[in-house]
């Protein structure tokens, strides 16, 4: 199981047996929250789909040398596992078992704020790593540099970046997350109605992947859109894919038009 942080979180659980709601359990009718009597407190962790339970105290448990555990179960209209597991204390709140050794001790109402998700806080920060740090300045090269020429090749290419970056791996919430990007498709807009997909091209001298021959002469404004796909992983497991992003990159490239002119002499 992944190393993670210890988040604690207070979970009022109700007792076993049948209570008056006191000021935490939510009452329906009224849209309040209310407390439990005799509440017992538990700390919890959430890692993937696992609720790992870090302590439990309070509450008269009682129990010694207890492996804690807890589990999410289904809702039935009557009292399950052979209790009455109280009102709900949240009006999302679901339905959990308290275990000690695999043997249920009671049942409690799990709320979504009682539950820190370490995977989504490890995915917040992968991504505000990558948009604040990873993401590529580009800029777009050309040959001929002045001027093209009508009915000649130019050769385009990008700059910045050569299709993936790495960044040391950072850690938060007692995590290693590593972060990682590549390119993807990269969409080659030419200014005089031709869009193509390619790749980042070569830089001159080496003779470039992306070229463009233009009919007629101008200025035209070059667009080179790079589709990134960003990745995370957290402790060594596996990479996790991220929302794609995309950079952009212009350019303005002048071609000219030239004539031979034959002479006589």
């Amino acid at each position: 199981m992944k190393r993670v942080a210890l988040a604690t979180i207070a979970l009022l659980v109700l007792i076993a047996s049948p209570v008056v709601a006191d000021e935490g359990s939510y009452d329906e009718t009224t849209g309040t929250v209310k407390t439990i009597p005799d509440a017992v407190r538990v700390t919890v962790v959430k890692a993937g789909a696992e609720h790992t339970v870090a302590s439990v105290s309070g509450g008269g448990t009682g129990q010694q040398g207890c492996q804690w555990s807890v589990v999410l179960v289904d809702e039935l209209e009557e009292a399950p596992y052979g209790t009455d597991f109280g009102p709900r204390s949240d009006p999302d709140a679901r339905l959990a078992l308290l275990l000690c050794n695999g043997t249920i001790v009671r049942p409690f109402w799990l709320a979504p704020d009682d539950v820190v998700d370490v995977d989504a806080a490890a995915r917040d920060e992968a991504q505000r790593y990558i948009e604040d740090v990873l993401v590529p300045a580009v800029s777009i090269g050309v040959n001929p540099a002045a001027r093209g020429l009508v009915g000649l090749p130019s050769w385009f290419w990008i700059d910045g970046f050569d299709g993936r970056a790495n960044a040391p791996p950072i850690v938060a919430f007692g995590l290693t997350i590593e972060v990682r990007m590549s390119s993807d498709t990269v969409t080659w807009d030419f200014g005089d109605g031709t869009v193509e997909t390619g790749d980042l091209g070569r830089a001159y001298p080496e003779e470039s992947t992306v070229q463009h021959v233009h009919q007629h002469d101008g200025t035209f404004t070059i667009t080179a859109s790079i589709d990134l796909v960003p990745e995370y992983r957290v402790d060594g497991g596996a990479w996790i894919t991220l929302p794609d992003l995309q950079v952009t990159a212009t350019t303005e490239h002048a071609v000219e038009e030239r004539q031979a002119v034959v002479t006589q002499t």
